[in-house]
């Protein structure tokens, strides 16, 4: 062999080796390259699944927060559809199948006085014994005026007696409207204060529930709170986060700038996707890790004005960001009635005149005591928060990090990106008792018909007899409920329509009150009867009674059903007998456990302890152990605190809308303003009914008026101080527009309210007599840390024994998915006991990428991403529900590669 051939075969052996060798390397690269991509993938899909779990935690904490708001509400409604009206013959010996909450009528020989309109009043009576305290009757008689002796001397002195008496008469009855409306109020707005210089108006009410918080400031922190944890919810996506910026491939934030409780999603996707990225060893790789936090598409149409998504937020010219979560807050213009008892006189010819033998026509009555039922306005209330389905509660990231390779024949790296998204699924924020499609107005829904449950529309009629107690020409007659619906479509007061705006951020022609209800708990605790609840109609609309011996049997919803009524009432023990302070106290804890209707329809917390004992999933909310235990209607109940992270206020504005206390003034100063148009209405019929009570309680043998004290108790009107005539009054008390414009002072009910609810903005002139506003209040009690925790939110959890199971509703299996009707799957392989597969709080899964996005890729089509609501009968949401578009999708523009190729 020549030589020739000796380097052809040598160069051969060395191409081939060199071939090899490539080929080898190519092999190897491959394979670590492949494995690069498997660890990337697997870290992103960690890291997309850590992101979406801080979400789920944030989203049951808010959950949690806005079932407790449910509860104040059952605690108000407690107070008063059975604190309040505990004298009434129907509640202590409730019969039929409609709740009768009347007071008793009046009989006499001439038509009865009937109360005419069947709607709990408070009325407060602590010396009713027998049945015959005050609160019992519908009217009391006046005294008599007898015709005259023509005996020298004795008949100025009896009328002169006569007078005083009816004066004293006229003065204590109105005395007792003091009480009634002190304790409505202490009800709807006890703020607990730690400030003897204040001068709380609750002060001068009775003990009843005074250690509690009223509904609605207590509502109105928990919202404030919620506020703020869907303000970290929706901290922005960050583009380029990893563990150094300069190794990290194009990153913006360092792992260290991550220190803020809004900042928790990025944290935990950045460290979770760094740990799986490979081994400790693989510095490369880990070190060059960075998340991009792909952006969902903004809705900006919203933004920089006040509407349900925005109340209570602070807005500048910049708005506020819903990324991932929008909560609107239902609120509800309520205006539950506490019992006035106004004074008048009536004629001897008239049906309310004492009927003596022989005496033609009657004997003429003077300081008759008539209740009337009086709304107190609460507009605005806090009712809680609705999750908008419009924008959709997930987390999509794109990772990238830098590879080079064994045998990189590259001077540089290549980088490497993947993609993954996850959601929290699971439980609810809600539900919406009340349509919000508007996200200005709130207004009844009335496919569902669920809102007949929770509030109550009014139809204040006048029919001829129907009020024949009553000589007034004036727009108020005794018995018809206060505040008046006007004669105009703008001026009505009350609801009586389903198209009607009860909340909402709305014009002030528009705005009109219902009466409060509540859905507690199925009837006889049957879900099979949720519709008994419910009334027939869209709304539950309390008519006039004309005939006033029949309750109206149509009317069911809510409390009307004396089925749900006798249920909630039995937690008080001792009706009929002795009511004691340890009664009441535990009948508040006990209406404040959640219910199976709670269970079906909010997210309920359990203890640490039960969660054990029954071997169920736990989000671990409530650790230690219980504070009590007591029983109540036959029901056992355990005590325990709960304590959740959810800030008032902070100097980082990434953890609170709210800076200082200062700051949640001025949001509940702009909130209580901006209901100023309502409580104008209110302000004219106390006004109207002052009047009254002035023109018609006049001495008929002396002409000396017997109502100013009485009627200035209601409101003391300017002209009142002045003497002002007879034809003053009968001007405002036959119209509306005339009536609004005279502001009462603090010596009277109107006032008292008026300042109390705005402050210098009432327009009350006799402010340093008035006792201290809402909003000072307020602003004393969230500058205590010791009542009002910065960051964290503490309340009483109560937990019902008998209900076990029944309240891990957040996932329960049905029998279309492997489980039984209870939510139980049967382990057939393996199994030492049954799993019952059920837990109470959100958990979290993978989604498809692409279902997020804009583009509607034929081979995937839509719907994108299908979210199915299954509960049981009664959910107020519906049996099933199925929604496949969303406002907050992923622009295409953010992905760095075709959607197409996007397989998962």
């Amino acid at each position: 062999m020549d030589f020739k051939q000796k380097g052809q075969i040598s160069i051969f052996f060395s191409t081939t080796v060199i071939v090899m060798i490539t080929f080898m390397a190519f092999i190897i690269n491959i394979g670590m390259l492949v494995k690069a991509k498997i660890n990337l993938q697997n870290a992103t899909d960690a890291a997309a699944y850590a992101g979406a779990s801080v979400q789920a935690r944030q989203l049951t904490n808010i959950a949690y927060l806005n079932w407790e708001m449910r509860n104040i509400y059952k605690e108000w409604m407690f107070k008063y559809y059975v604190l309040g009206s505990l004298n009434l013959e129907g509640i202590n010996n409730s019969s039929g199948d409609t709740t009768d909450f009347r007071m008793a009528s009046y009989l006499r020989s001439a038509n009865p006085a009937v109360d005419r309109y069947n709607f709990p009043s408070t009325c407060v009576d602590f010396s009713n014994t027998g049945g015959v305290g005050l609160c019992t009757k519908y009217v009391v008689p006046g005294l008599p005026r007898f015709s005259s002796s023509n005996v020298l001397g004795m008949d100025e002195t009896t009328n002169a007696f006569v007078d005083g008496i009816v004066a004293e008469k006229s003065r204590d009855c109105s005395e007792r409207t003091k009480l009634n409306f002190l304790t409505a109020n202490l009800w709807a707005y006890n703020v607990k204060i730690d400030d003897p210089a204040l001068s709380n108006l609750n002060d001068q009410a009775p003990e009843i529930g005074v250690d509690r918080m009223g509904a609605f400031p207590q509502a109105f922190e928990l919202a404030l709170r919620i506020r703020n944890l869907e303000l970290q919810v929706n901290h922005p996506p960050i583009n380029g986060i990893c563990m150094d910026t300069s190794l990290g491939v194009n990153c913006n934030r360092s792992v260290q700038s991550l220190n803020t409780p809004s900042t928790e999603r990025s944290l935990k996707a950045l460290l979770t996707g760094w740990r799986n990225i490979g081994a400790s060893d693989d510095n490369q790789m880990k070190n060059s890790f960075t998340i991009k936090e792909l952006s969902p598409r903004e809705d900006t149409s919203f933004k920089t004005f006040k509407n349900l998504s925005t109340a209570l937020i602070p807005l500048d010219s910049q708005g506020v960001s819903k990324f991932y979560l929008d909560l609107k807050l239902m609120t509800v213009n309520y205006a539950p009635f506490y019992t006035a008892f106004t004074s008048n006189s009536v004629g001897r010819d008239s049906d309310a005149a004492i009927n003596v033998s022989g005496v033609s026509g009657g004997i003429a009555a003077e300081g008759q005591c008539a209740a009337t039922k009086m709304g107190l306005p609460v507009p605005g209330y806090p009712f809680g928060f609705v999750k908008s389905p419009d924008i959709l509660t997930y987390y999509a990231i794109e990772t990238k990090t830098n590879f080079t390779g064994l045998f990189n024949p590259f001077q540089r790296s290549m980088v490497l990106s993947a993609y993954a998204a996850a959601k929290p699924f699971g439980g609810r924020i809600g539900p919406q008792i009340f349509d919000v499609s508007n996200r200005n107005e709130l207004k009844a829904r009335r496919s569902a018909r669920i809102s007949s449950a929770y509030i109550s529309g009014l139809d204040i009629t006048n029919p001829v007899g129907a009020f024949q107690d009553s000589n007034t020409t004036g727009l108020y007659k005794p018995g018809m409920p206060v505040p008046l619906n006007s004669n105009t479509a703008n001026g009505r007061f009350w609801m009586n329509s389903p198209d009607d705006v009860i909340g909402g951020i709305v014009e002030s022609e528009k705005i009109v009150f219902g009466i409060p209800n509540l859905f507690y708990e199925y009837p006889n605790k049957d879900l099979n009867a949720a519709q008994d609840a419910l009334e027939t109609q869209a709304i539950q609309l309390i008519e006039l009674d004309a005939g006033g011996v029949t309750v109206q049997p149509t009317k069911r919803g809510g409390f009307y059903n004396a089925d749900a009524f006798s249920l909630f009432k039995s937690k008080l023990r001792g009706i009929g007998s002795d009511v004691t302070p340890q009664n009441i106290g535990d009948a508040l804890n006990a209406v404040r456990a959640p219910t199976i209707y709670d269970a079906n329809n909010y997210l309920i917390p359990t203890p640490e302890d039960i969660n054990s004992a029954l071997e169920t999933d736990s989000w671990g909310s409530i650790t230690g152990e219980q504070r009590s235990r007591f029983s109540v209607g036959g029901e056992n109940y355990r005590l325990y605190d709960l304590t959740l992270y959810a800030p008032m206020f902070s100097s980082d504005p990434t953890i609170a809308l709210y800076k200082s206390p200062n700051d949640l003034v001025n949001v509940l100063d702009e909130y209580l303003i901006s209901q100023k148009a309502a409580l104008e209405k209110y302000q004219a019929a106390m006004n109207i009914v002052a009047s009254d009570i002035f023109i018609n309680n006049r001495s008929s043998s002396t002409g000396a008026n017997t109502g100013v004290e009485a009627a200035k108790e209601i409101s003391d009107l300017p002209i009142t101080a002045t003497g002002g005539s007879s034809s003053a009054y009968e001007a405002i008390a036959a119209d509306e527009s005339i009536a609004k414009n005279f502001i009462p002072t603090c010596a009277s009910i109107a006032g008292k309210f008026l300042h109390f609810y705005l402050g210098a903005n009432s327009g009350v002139l006799d402010a340093a007599n008035c006792p201290t506003s809402l909003p000072e209040l307020m602003r004393s009690r969230w500058s205590n840390n010791t009542l009002t925790n910065d960051l964290y939110q503490e309340f009483s959890y109560v937990y019902p024994e008998s209900l076990s199971t029944e309240l891990f509703t957040a996932y329960r299996p049905g029998p279309q998915h492997g489980a039984g009707q209870d939510g139980v799957l049967k382990i057939l392989i393996g199994a030492k006991k049954e799993d019952t597969m059920i837990r109470n709080f959100y958990s979290t899964k993978f989604i498809p990428l692409k279902s997020l996005t804009q583009s509607q890729d034929s081979a995937y089509g839509l719907p994108k991403l299908p979210i199915y609501s299954e509960g049981a009968t009664g959910r107020s949401e519906g049996a099933e529900t199925v929604r496949s578009n969303f406002a907050n999708f992923i622009e295409d523009s953010e992905i760095s590669i075709p959607i197409e190729n996007l397989n998962h």
